[in-house]
């Protein structure tokens, strides 16, 4: 959807941080670890897929996504899940959250399940390929012009490409379409890598880059010569 944590082409956020050493933790507390995990064991297990995960994250509040750290609203997102999947049911967490703030909960230890099965059940969550007979509207070189669609549920095309028309540079297969999968509905749709020109997205004055490549599913597209009355 349209929302606080579409920030692609954004300004106003001031300069990045500077990058961390390549051997720095990618977590600044212990607990942010913990949540990764949370969410490896929750993909892993079929609980949820990543598509309702984003979803799921998209759904906060403007000024709360601004205003928490980065793995907190990871936790929320993945407590909402479980709850809705039914892993854990609400009195349940309450009670946990009560007995972990008193001091008086441990965590059971647990072999169950092993590194090998998460392993295997996030390799699978992440892989969107789906082996369906759907045959490409598009071929490479062809140029396409990106919808100015702006749906009110999850989407993975970014607002900054809305409008503008690139070249399709590859075919990459069928694979889940996010925008129906955040919902339950696993199908595939073709997905092309396309090629936009810098200047087309910011303008000559403002980047000094060539071009973007950004994966773009069939139904974010259209043939901008057949919707163009001249032509």
């Amino acid at each position: 959807m349209d929302g606080i944590h579409d920030v692609g082409g954004m300004d106003g956020f001031g300069a990045l941080p500077p990058d961390e050493p390549d051997d720095a933790s990618p977590f600044h507390h212990d607990w942010e670890g913990r949540v990764q995990a949370l969410n490896v064991a929750g993909l892993a297990a079929d609980a949820y897929n990543m598509d309702e995960f984003r979803d799921a994250l998209e759904q906060h509040d403007p000024e709360f996504y601004l205003g928490t750290p980065y793995y907190e609203r990871w936790l929320t997102a993945v407590e909402s899940l479980l709850l809705d999947a039914g892993v854990v049911d609400e009195d349940e967490l309450e009670a946990r959250i009560e007995a972990f703030e008193a001091g008086e909960a441990t965590v059971p230890e647990t072999d169950e399940p092993t590194f090998a099965a998460l392993s295997e059940g996030v390799a699978d969550a992440y892989d969107s390929a789906v082996d369906a007979d759907v045959e490409p509207t598009f071929e490479v070189g062809d140029e396409v012009t990106v919808k100015r669609d702006h749906p009110d549920h999850h989407t993975r095309c970014p607002r900054y490409v809305r409008g503008v028309t690139g070249t399709v540079e590859a075919y990459r297969g069928t694979h889940v379409f996010p925008d129906d999968s955040a919902r339950g509905d696993e199908h595939g749709e073709p997905l092309y890598n396309v090629r936009f020109a810098a200047a087309d997205l910011w303008g000559e004055a403002y980047t000094d880059a060539d071009a973007v490549h950004i994966e773009l599913w069939e139904p974010y597209l259209h043939d901008p010569r057949a919707d163009d009355p001249r032509r």
